[in-house]
């Protein structure tokens, strides 16, 4: 009889800084994508304005064995217009104009994922874009060459990214998140709630693998995808009565027949309108939950809350890990964890990212104490946490206070890879500098990746 190892949940002082001050721009302010592609680490970074030709987004490369970064892909410009200005519903503020004569088209990449199509030779890097004229489809072969894709039978106008790429089999299903038009643009909601889906994104025609909001009208988008148990799975933003969680098949020809999982916000309603990450882990699927904003929703009016951890098994039975004890339709529901909302911490509004790595679940959060303190004219606390554990059950705290550093306030990205966990930050706070006995507001030192191993 051999006995298991033991699983090597990975600790504070295993993680190395290996991307500082936005990966060589600090108004690099957000590491939103990752994917490990030919041996090596791709980043997208994204520019919460991009009002300038000085916010271009930009996918990096990291060579692990060298440890060396390089820039692979740079968004072009493209002369301004009334859409580069539109006002953010959530933030409620429009970029500054400026007398820029050209922005980036592309304010940052939203999605990552590795994918060979039918027409692709090879598995290709497919990149999703965040765009004020409409979201493009990257594709690139080698890393270095990137183009975009036809969008057949997707009307992509108006949508400002995808936020949720999916291989399962042979077909790659996308998910377009938030909109855009001349007015104001929506980061979460709004825009198309349509799952499409491809077997062919370099030639073929996308089709919608799904009514539109699966029927409900309240569903305003999909945040998430998984693929579970030989099913996809999708989750649903929704604002009025909480996320939904929906699966398929995905046999036959599109649109699909989809089941229902979970309603509601499984029971705590819009205090859970997000599910913004699925993570297959120990044969469950583990979802997170959330809320936009900073703690609150304030363009729909939902909240203050902090997030929630829940699993489903693939009979559909579902259990409460960290949230908020509450009855159900299937009985009481309690978390296993022992933990309320947000781990017991109120400002951790949601769980951005989730992955397994190493018969280990890390989850990311993002902490929005750090804005309370600027705005409140306090001394800066709070920042980032990252959860672990082994069964998912019990939970440890591997870094807090965004590894010292509070102005990094959220974990956007996990990715388990053969050579470690990479983590990436989101650092949207700009910082007060001493000059001369005054204080003055500055640029923030940008996004930060980090590789623990």
């Amino acid at each position: 009889m051999t006995n298991k190892p033991k699983t090597a949940m990975l600790n504070s002082q295993q993680f190395k800084l290996i991307g500082k001050e936005g990966l060589g721009n600090p108004r690099s302010r957000v590491a939103q994508s990752m994917a490990y592609f030919q041996d090596a680490l791709y980043v997208g970074v994204t520019h919460p304005r991009g009002a300038g030709p000085e916010d271009r987004a930009r996918i990096l490369r990291y060579d692990p064995l060298q440890g060396v970064w390089s820039t692979v892909f740079v968004s072009p410009l493209t002369a301004p217009d009334s859409r580069v200005f539109a006002q953010d519903v959530l933030r409620h503020r429009a970029p500054r104009q400026n007398s820029a004569s050209a922005v980036p088209r592309y304010r940052g990449f939203r999605g990552m994922t590795v994918f060979q199509g039918r027409s692709d030779p090879a598995p290709a890097l497919y990149v999703s874009t965040i765009c004020h004229w409409g979201v493009d489809l990257l594709r690139s072969l080698d890393g270095e060459y990137f183009e975009a894709v036809p969008l057949t039978g997707l009307d992509n106008g108006c949508l400002l990214s995808f936020r949720a790429l999916l291989g399962h089999g042979r077909k790659l299903f996308i998910a377009p998140t938030g909109a855009v038009d001349e007015q104001e643009f929506d980061h979460y909601f709004s825009g198309d709630p349509t799952v499409y889906v491809t077997d062919d994104p370099l030639n073929g025609v996308w089709q919608p693998a799904m009514e539109p909001g699966f029927g409900d009208p309240a569903n305003r988008t999909i945040t998430s995808l998984a693929s579970f148990a030989n099913q996809v799975y999708a989750a649903t933003g929704n604002p009025e009565r909480g996320f939904q969680l929906w699966k398929t098949n995905a046999r036959g020809k599109p649109p699909y027949r989809w089941q229902p999982v979970l309603r509601d916000g499984a029971g705590r309603y819009n205090l859970n309108a997000l599910a913004p990450a699925l993570t297959v882990f120990q044969g469950a699927l583990y979802i997170a939950t959330g809320l936009p904003g900073l703690g609150y929703d304030s363009a729909n009016n939902v909240g203050p809350a902090a997030a929630e951890l829940l699993r489903v098994y693939s009979d559909d039975r579902w259990e409460l890990v960290v949230g908020e004890p509450r009855f159900s339709p299937t009985g009481l529901k309690v978390p296993f964890a022992v933990r309320g909302p947000g781990f017991d911490d109120f400002y951790n509004s949601v769980f951005w990212c989730m992955v397994a790595h190493d018969d280990c679940l890390y989850v990311g959060t993002f902490h929005w104490e750090p804005f309370e303190c600027v705005l409140m004219g306090q001394p800066l606390q709070g920042g980032f946490q990252l959860w672990a554990s082994e069964d998912g059950d019990q939970w440890q705290a591997v870094a807090a206070a965004g590894f010292g550093d509070p102005f990094h306030a959220g974990v956007r990205t996990l990715l388990s890879t053969p050579i470690g966990l990479f983590m990436g930050s989101s650092q949207e706070i700009a910082r007060r500098r001493q000059r001369q006995g005054t204080s003055r507001v500055v640029s923030g030192d940008g996004c930060a990746v980090w590789l623990g191993a």
